[in-house]
């Protein structure tokens, strides 16, 4: 299918990219972009009726016209911008083109026993995931179950209860679990409901404050921006990695003892530095709030109690600022009865009917490619953020940018699907040619993706910066 579709250009002044127009103009970005944007190449490219490489082409050309927009107020020219759709694809799954020192990594979450989709006792399924995995997840469901760390007693385990009665009681023990439901049944849903005329990047302006402006003629697009970063697992650090791409100084902050894998860091952490903050003691919260008054965007992918319990919400960080773009990102939305619910990539795509029309109500499937909204959640996020930071040039105030899983998988799905007579011509795997590149580390050798979109004038970092958790101090 590649052939025939690779030498279609569309460009964003043709109108002919219609997906990215609106994104750019529900965030405003529409009246301070002055470039082109070309996409390269069309779904289908994989059978899925899911327009997997539009949604994250699209997604990665927001990002970066929020960067080319801030480029263009801190006096640089203006920039046009091109992405191949196969390019666009790769960076979906980019977990799946990463080498250390010559061995080939991955986060492995498709190889946990208790990550998985089962079936239940009134024949409908629930997804399960414990993540990379993570202890604690992975404990909870072997002792909720009672049954060995394989995916044969898990699947007798769940076989007895009924699919609502387990999503509930496994939801109440803070383990992520996701009833396979069609879309229609999840846009009809409470939660559904309660997200369903949200915006797929929701900015909300917290506090007033005088323009907070940004220097003119830097070297890259955010020199000059200290960001927070206090996040986890993939969308998280992955839409912090954007801004580090673009000049900004970030300090990643983690506990000693919850620590993500040595994948994780080196797939999403690249360009930052890391340290320890055990948040737990009064200590480490008193240099986190010294830190703070200095930052200028504050990163959190932890469930809203997280930020509750430690004094680090938006409104509560804004209140003696002046001037803070916060970036929430979590599972189901940041409204409706289910916005403090844990969840991962997978229990989302379950649970909006995104599994269900992958492979049916009776066999849902995941993405072909396994991930699809940890990682455009990430970009979208990057992208809202950097259009918090120009409102906050122009206007001056405190923004929270709100994204989730949940409403990421909404949006894709929204975007209309392809029918099996194109699809099913497509390869069932990502076996298109990836752009790659190495980079010599304190950690090692790193090959991964290259940054799929091209700008013709802007200039982006050269991330080369990687270090372990805890290398650094917590200090700017």
């Amino acid at each position: 299918m590649l052939q025939s579709t690779e030498q279609v250009e569309r460009c964003l002044t043709n109108q002919e990219l219609p997906v990215l127009w609106q994104l750019m103009t529900e965030t405003e970005l529409a009246k301070h972009f002055t470039g082109n944007a070309t996409l390269k190449g069309a779904d289908p490219l994989l059978q899925t009726p899911h327009k997997l490489g539009e949604a994250t082409a699209s997604a990665l050309l927001l990002e970066a016209i929020a960067a080319a927009s801030i480029w263009k107020h801190r006096g640089g020219n203006s920039s046009n911008l091109k992405i191949d759709v196969v390019d666009a694809l790769h960076a979906l799954h980019s977990t799946h083109f990463l080498w250390h020192s010559g061995y080939s990594l991955t986060v492995g979450a498709e190889f946990v026993p208790t990550n998985g989709i089962f079936k239940c006792d009134d024949d409908r399924f629930i997804m399960i995931e414990s993540g990379p995995p993570y202890v604690k997840l992975e404990r909870g469901y072997l002792n909720f179950f009672n049954c060995g760390n394989n995916r044969e007693a898990l699947a007798k385990a769940i076989a007895k209860f009924g699919a609502e009665e387990l999503q509930a009681r496994l939801s109440e023990q803070g383990l992520p679990a996701a009833v396979a439901y069609s879309k229609d049944e999840w846009y009809q849903s409470p939660q559904g409901q309660a997200l369903i005329n949200s915006p797929v990047i929701e900015i909300e302006k917290i506090a007033d404050g005088p323009p907070v402006e940004l220097s003119s003629r830097p070297e890259f697009p955010l020199n000059g921006v200290k960001v927070m970063d206090f996040t986890h697992v993939l969308a998280g650090p992955r839409s912090m990695r954007s801004l580090a791409q673009y000049g900004a100084e970030v300090l990643h902050v983690s506990s000693p003892y919850n620590r993500d894998t040595v994948s994780q860091n080196l797939l999403v952490n690249f360009g930052k530095r890391s340290a320890y903050l055990l948040l737990s003691e009064q200590k480490d919260q008193e240099r986190m709030a010294e830190l703070m008054r200095d930052a200028d965007v504050f990163s959190c992918s932890y469930r809203p109690s997280v930020a509750q319990r430690f004094h680090l919400t938006p409104n509560e960080l804004a209140a003696d600022h002046k001037g803070l773009v916060c970036l929430s990102i979590n599972a189901y939305g940041h409204r409706g009865p289910w916005s403090d619910r844990p969840g991962f990539d997978h229990n989302l795509q379950v649970a909006t009917g995104f599994a269900a029309t992958e492979g049916g109500i009776d066999s849902p499937r995941l993405s072909p490619v396994f991930y699809l909204n940890d990682f455009l959640t990430g970009y979208l996020g990057a992208a809202g953020v950097m259009t918090a930071l120009l409102r906050r040039a122009t206007e001056g105030g405190s923004y929270h940018v709100k994204v989730s899983l949940a409403r990421t998988a909404m949006w894709v799905q929204d975007l209309g699907y392809i029918s099996p007579e194109l699809f099913s011509r497509c390869p069932l795997k990502d076996e298109y040619p990836a752009k790659l590149h190495t980079v010599q580390t304190v950690c090692g050798a790193v090959t991964e993706l290259s940054p799929a979109v091209e700008f013709d004038s802007m200039p982006r970092c050269d991330l080369t910066m990687l270090h372990p958790f805890g290398a650094d101090p917590p200090a700017w």
